[in-house]
């Protein structure tokens, strides 16, 4: 029997399932207190739990495995205080004997451009990915000449920091002093963006990349939290971005190899312009959304694949995977979208009225393996709608009690409507994922 280390506890209720399903050995390495009850009860099966320690080396991880007699290992990136483990994870692969467990980590290189900003900025200039214009600043005074250069108002991210953190949007000088004295250099300096956000999931393994349906953020603030917005998938985007969106995914996959799940945000300018704003080598809050559109579940392809060996078998495992009551194989992807994933920001225990017949509401409650919600003090539930009842989710939208939604129902009927959109072009949507396919 094949045993799986997870390190790391986030959304292991649908990591592990289809590990479970597949006769594997599950053992589930976290930090959080709870998890062994949790995931009985949500499971409704006994997975071995151990702990997870605060501090690690690469031979720390290594023992690890060995204590656990791990014959595959995969990171379950997204908990606070263990995104930064990516490139640990990737040096510990590098080091490990042929004789040792497998390890379904990111290569060290994409675990670098997932982790650090300032490293993501200097590889896409050499590269020529869009990205906005910026510089890498390693104490206060180069932030200065950098905003004077760039003007204001500017963006000051941390190189490294964990997502929803160690990002300041700065309008003016004395914002800009206040920062500097706070932030841990080095750090990033861009413009300050005007636009569309947008996330896109990935799973890579081997020559391959698929990609799930593109998904708009909303606007871009100064709050710099897309997931207190309304998003949507699918989200149209123009045939020449979605040609150099798929050219820059080849280019960063035939480069840097990435091996598992991975996300990138990225903006359309008011002037029209692709830029990348970040990566992320895990899975997030998207990934509810992916799986709504599409009833595919990024996480349980993830799972999927880890179980594949070697790495070229992807195709072969998603292909398994998704022929379960769903449609579509690689190079294509994931089944292309069949409804619109809205998701809808509220506060947390706020309640919500049944969904209209015809639709669905998916409810993505905090959990020792997702503490988002109990963190921020908000919940995302995602609201499924079938093309055909789009008039029915607006009505449902426009009665919901005042105070429901932490953004105007406006925002929510115009991301319907994007959404809606989305979903009549999925067929022009294909060619993205042929595109990175060919380019990885």
């Amino acid at each position: 029997m094949m045993r799986v280390v997870v390190l790391g506890e986030f959304r292991a209720d649908r990591l592990l399932p289809p590990l479970l399903h597949a006769g594997a050995e599950v053992v589930l390495l976290g930090r959080a207190a709870g998890i062994a009850p949790f995931l009985s009860s949500a499971l409704g099966a006994d997975v071995v739990c151990g702990e997870l320690p605060a501090v690690l080396s690469e031979q720390d991880v290594l023992r690890l495995l060995a204590h656990w007699r791990a014959d595959v290992a995969v990171p379950g990136m997204g908990c606070p205080g263990q995104e930064q483990l990516l490139p640990l994870y990737a040096r510990a692969a590098s080091r490990r004997r042929t004789a040792g467990p497998r390890m379904a980590v990111h290569a060290e290189g994409f675990a670098e451009l997932a982790s650090d900003k300032a490293a993501l900025h200097r590889i896409a200039e050499e590269r020529g990915w869009p990205v906005p214009r910026g510089r890498v600043c390693g104490a206060a005074p180069a932030v200065r000449a950098a905003a004077r250069e760039l003007g204001l108002p500017v963006m000051v991210k941390e190189a490294r920091s964990e997502f929803h953190a160690g990002r300041h949007y700065v309008r003016d000088d004395g914002a800009l002093d206040g920062v500097c004295a706070e932030v841990s250099f080095p750090v990033l300096v861009q413009e300050a963006l005007t636009g569309e956000e947008y996330g896109v999931e990935f799973l890579s393994g081997g020559s391959v990349t698929v990609a799930w349906p593109v998904a708009s953020l909303g606007r871009l603030d100064g709050e710099c939290a897309p997931g207190r917005r309304v998003r949507v998938a699918p989200a149209p985007l123009p045939a020449r971005l979605r040609t150099e969106l798929a050219a820059t995914v080849g280019d960063m996959a035939g480069a840097f190899r990435p091996h598992g799940p991975w996300q990138m945000d990225f903006a359309v300018t008011d002037d029209g312009r692709l830029v990348v704003i970040e990566l992320n080598g895990r899975l997030g809050g998207v990934s509810n959304m992916s799986w709504a559109a599409t009833g595919a579940d990024p996480h349980a392809a993830h799972a999927r694949s880890v179980l594949a060996a070697p790495a070229d078998a992807l195709s072969d495992a998603l292909s398994d995977g998704l022929s379960d009551g769903l449609s579509g194989s690689l190079p294509a992807g994931p089944p292309p979208p069949a409804r619109i994933a809205l998701e809808l920001p509220v506060p947390a225990g706020t309640p919500l009225p049944p969904a209209p017949e015809g639709t669905g509401l998916m409810l993505f409650p905090g959990s020792p393996v997702n503490p988002g919600p109990l963190a921020g003090g908000y919940c995302r539930p995602v609201l499924t709608v079938p093309e055909d009842r789009q008039e029915a989710a607006l009505a449902w939208l426009r009665e919901l009690p005042p105070g429901t939604l932490l953004n105007s129902p406006r925002d929510a009927a115009d991301q319907l409507a994007r959404g809606a959109r989305g979903l009549r072009a999925a067929d022009a949507l294909t060619p993205l994922h042929t595109l990175m396919r060919e380019g990885s």
